[in-house]
């Protein structure tokens, strides 16, 4: 059945904008815990791989520039690179194993050569989006989603007690639980208004209480590094280049390279898709062209960073839960994250502001906001309809990912490569619920296809092959009745948002039915055009009255379909239609 729609407390969609001072100090806090994030994930990279101090500075240099510049071109969208809204990019610890192997077997040039193909790769996979829409469902978003909380909590709690060895043993536990007691209090209490700087908030009453004397007569924020780091600096230059020889190092780090690649962008694809349920007060339909924008400009932002010699960077898994833990979507905000973001690689002190603040603040509020994210993804999946079977693949997928972050399946066994691969949860969860999911698909009914020209005059053609596959599935005349309406009305109902200009176009329509239980499922492809379907499905519940014949259709398609989706790219338009047996 359709979805109700819920009015929700966002203070600014994207399409709202709210005062320039406030756009700024939420792109501070927006990207505040991630700039120190990225500072720890390019010291990793370049100490572990034995690189020096100079191809750190110049790496994160590189790293923050690009992301700045991503954020910034991906709220504003340029034709089809961009998102439209305000999302985040960073240099991913998902990353670090492969680019310190990379590092290590190869060098600076050889990780710009793999990141660059990498991303070619993903260019290709993002721009064939429509052929994996079984893939990409609500129980393999959702799962995600969730386990990039449950992995990433775990790592960001072992952090609590990150402090200077004079701290004393209670200071992190109150540091920590301060700044959640300020998260939960404004979530709990405050008014939307209020709850908007929730964030900004809690970190900086942490720092503060931090920064007194009174933690074994000192304090634990580090002025002294803010206070000697440079206001304008720019790193020597280490541009590494390119390694063009493809020789035996490049092809055995290809395979490990583009796994996470594509591990990464089905975690993204997730991302864009929720941001998508979050950022509007009124709920709308997923626009698959919103995820292939993002991934777009995504791929174009990895080349640039091959270009320069950065790190690999991906879209932040924190876009979804900081709109709902702020309330603010607004595209002026991204805007303003992106600048800030890349001045910031032009600013060692401003990076030394961010990395100063002391860990037990920075991993309360990390937690806090990846709970947000850890239920978000539980909505998704159960918003997408759950049975006993995607019950068990959504719980066996989270449990395996999160044994495999934690070393508890097999650790004795998985050594070398593989074990570096498995060891990331969030790769091995994404695996096991893809797989699962298309295991799933496989032992479903069989699919037949009809592929007619989109038009009236195909109705015929339509009403023989519908009756035929009713059937075969052994249901009655009734049934079959329902199924022929509910398919008459989709392809009426398609045929009418279509502009004057593609009317005059031959197109086609292909019509794939399957059986699953008492149900038959008809997913109709089209060539993308006009309004969203299911939008306008969820706008005519809420009408007194019958408008016109083009309303009409569209409630006989509700009173026919027990569910109807439909997801818009930029190749394609497809509508999925489940008609149950009346029997």
């Amino acid at each position: 059945m359709a979805q109700p729609r819920v009015e929700n407390s966002l203070l600014y969609q994207p399409d709202e904008q709210p005062s320039h001072p406030a756009s700024c100090l939420h792109g501070f806090q927006n990207v505040m815990g991630r700039m120190a994030s990225m500072v720890a994930t390019a010291s990793i990279v370049a100490f572990a791989a034995g690189q020096t101090e100079s191809y750190l500075s110049w790496i994160l240099f590189t790293a923050l520039a690009v992301c700045g510049l991503g954020a910034i071109f991906q709220t504003i969208q340029i034709w089809r690179f961009g998102s439209g809204y305000a999302m985040t990019m960073a240099a991913s610890t998902t990353f670090i194993a492969i680019s310190i192997s990379t590092l290590a077997e190869g060098g600076p040039a050889m990780l710009s050569t793999l990141i660059a193909a990498s991303s070619l790769i993903q260019f290709a996979f993002i721009s064939r989006l429509s052929l994996l829409r079984r893939l990409i469902t609500p129980v393999v978003s959702g799962t995600i989603l969730m386990l990039l909380a449950a992995t990433i909590i775990p790592v960001v709690l072992g952090r609590l007690s990150d402090l200077p060895e004079t701290a004393p043993v209670i200071a992190a536990p109150i540091l920590a639980g301060l700044t959640l007691c300020i998260l939960m209090g404004l979530r709990l209490f405050a008014s939307a208004r209020l709850q908007q700087w929730g964030p900004l908030a809690a970190i900086l009453v942490g720092c503060v209480i931090a920064a007194l004397p009174v933690w074994g007569g000192r304090g634990l924020y580090d002025f002294e590094n803010v206070i000697q780091a440079p206001w304008i600096g720019i790193p020597s230059l280490e541009w590494p280049g390119f390694d063009l020889n493809f020789g035996a190092t490049f092809w055995a780090l290809l395979p490990g390279f583009v796994i996470v690649y594509l591990a990464t962008t089905i975690n993204s694809i997730s991302e864009a898709v929720a941001i998508q349920q979050v950022a509007w007060r009124r709920p709308r339909a997923t626009d698959f062209r919103t995820v292939q924008g993002a991934h777009n400009l995504l791929s174009l932002m990895n080349l640039l960073a091959a270009a320069v010699g950065s790190l690999p960077v991906r879209i932040s898994s924190g876009n979804t839960a900081r709109i709902l833990m702020t309330g603010v979507a607004a595209r002026r905000m991204g805007v303003y994250a992106g600048m800030i973001m890349f001045l910031a690689a032009f600013s060692p002190k401003l990076i030394a502001l961010c990395v100063a603040a002391p860990r037990p603040v920075l991993a309360a509020y990390i937690v806090f906001m990846l709970s947000l994210l850890f239920v978000q993804g539980m909505g998704i999946v159960f918003r997408g309809g759950i049975d006993g079977r995607k019950a068990a693949i959504v719980g066996v997928s989270l449990w395996i990912g999160v044994g495999f972050q934690n070393n508890f399946i097999l650790p004795e066994l998985l050594t070398g490569a593989l074990g570096t691969l498995l060891s990331n949860g969030v790769t091995t969860g994404s695996v096991c619920v893809i797989l699962l999911s298309l295991l799933m698909g496989l032992t479903a009914g069989r699919r037949r296809r009809l592929n007619v020209e989109m038009s009236m005059d195909s109705l015929p053609r339509m009403d023989v092959f519908l009756r035929d596959f009713a059937a075969r599935s052994g249901w009655n005349e009734s049934s079959a009745a329902r199924l022929c309406s509910a398919g008459e009305e989709t392809l009426s109902s398609l045929l009418s948002q279509e502009s004057p200009d593609e009317e005059s176009e031959k197109k086609r329509l292909i019509i794939n039915a399957r059986r699953d239980s008492g149900i038959i499922e008809l997913e109709f492809m089209a060539t993308s055009g006009g309004e969203n379907l299911e939008d306008k499905l969820a706008y005519l519940s809420e009408q007194p009255e019958i408008q016109d014949e083009e309303e009409i259709s569209f409630r006989l398609l509700r009173h026919y379909a027990s569910s109807v989706q439909h997801r818009k790219y930029h190749d394609i338009d497809i509508v999925t239609v489940q008609v149950a047996s009346s029997a």
